[in-house]
């Protein structure tokens, strides 16, 4: 079994950038920044955290000073890390010789203080529906997720409005809408899980047949919730893996898959051997959604696969770091080829 996996954010699940020196005021400081706005700092010894943290909450936060630290609004999060692979390791035994990477986002409350405040006075002093949709759908476009989130803690029908907004996979703001539901769930269920778990059971019931199979997106959202809150969640994994023989649901389960895997693989190796042959299905989203969670698996088993799949050039949309970008299986699949094989 590989204990080594490409890191990725622990708030977001964005793949991160290999730490680099950054320049402050008071010198050099080993870390990075991803997309949802965390800031992560290296400690390549493990045996510095302490100080890795102060340094990363202050880049975090904008300014050094420390006193000043004790009342700001910030998450935090670790993994264990081998900077010289650039590589998260899962794996206890090798745990205790590897280094750290410590990471900071600010609150949403303050790093979208001002529209998220604003927008829940707006919604509550019009009370209308339709209000709340037109600002979803302003924030699904701009990408600002978190804003959604924030809005999702007063005002429920949220994640009613983000399922009608994922059907189409065409445009961007449908996959947002599915990678939004998980940020909402996660601060959701911060306050009730049981709102959540509804949410999940109203999900796998739009999968089923007493619905008419109307869950499109129904598996790509299972997967965003799950990847968010992994621990509270876990159990839905097989669940949502059963799904994979209807053929509407193949690829967003391949993908729920990839994304939970992300964070926590060791949920998701169960269904390897089910997967590898999926890189034949005929739908070529199934091939590149395939390909693509093998290689944030880093299953090595499906080298061979993945190369000569390399040679695929059928044309798909892919999402990834909040863009719809077009691609081909073949590109997608050398891609994971190349991870499997670090």
């Amino acid at each position: 079994m590989n204990n080594k996996y490409t890191p990725e954010c622990p708030f977001c699940g964005r793949q991160i950038e290999r730490p680099s020196d950054i320049k402050t005021e008071f010198g050099f400081v080993f870390g990075g920044r991803c997309g949802c706005g965390a800031r992560y700092v290296c400690d390549p010894t493990g045996r510095n955290s302490g100080e890795a943290f102060m340094e990363c909450l202050a880049l975090a936060k904008g300014d050094w000073e420390i006193g000043s630290m004790e009342d700001s609004d910030y998450r935090t999060a670790e993994m264990d890390y081998d900077s010289k692979r650039h590589a998260r390791i899962y794996s206890k035994s090798l745990a205790d010789s590897a280094g750290k990477l410590v990471f900071v986002r600010m609150g949403a409350s303050q790093v979208k203080e001002g529209i998220s405040k604003e927008a829940v006075k707006n919604i509550q002093a019009s009370g209308s529906k339709r209000k709340t949709k037109e600002l979803i759908r302003e924030w699904l476009e701009t990408n600002d997720l978190e804003a959604i989130a924030v809005l999702s803690l007063s005002d429920k029908s949220v994640i009613k409005t983000l399922i009608a907004m994922s059907y189409d996979k065409e445009i961007v703001s449908g996959w947002r809408a599915m990678e939004a539901m998980g940020i909402v769930a996660r601060e959701l269920s911060r306050e009730s899980v049981e709102v959540v778990r509804d949410a999940i059971r109203r999900l796998l019931w739009s999968m089923g047949e007493e619905s008419g199979g109307i869950g499109w997106s129904a598996a790509e959202m299972l997967g965003e919730i799950i990847m968010n809150n992994p621990g509270a969640f876990s159990d839905i994994v097989p669940i949502v893996w059963s799904f994979k023989d209807e053929e509407m649901f193949r690829a967003g389960v391949v993908r729920a898959m990839g994304r939970v895997g992300s964070v926590r693989p060791d949920l998701v190796l169960f269904a390897l051997p089910e997967m590898r042959p999926l890189l034949d299905d005929p739908n070529p989203n199934v091939r590149a959604q395939t390909a693509w969670a093998l290689g944030v698996l880093n299953d090595k088993d499906s080298v061979g696969m993945l190369t000569a799949l390399s040679r695929d050039e059928a044309a798909v949309d892919f999402y990834q770091d909040g863009e719809l970008h077009k691609s081909t299986v073949g590109l997608i699949s050398n891609a994971a080829k190349d991870k499997c094989g670090q």
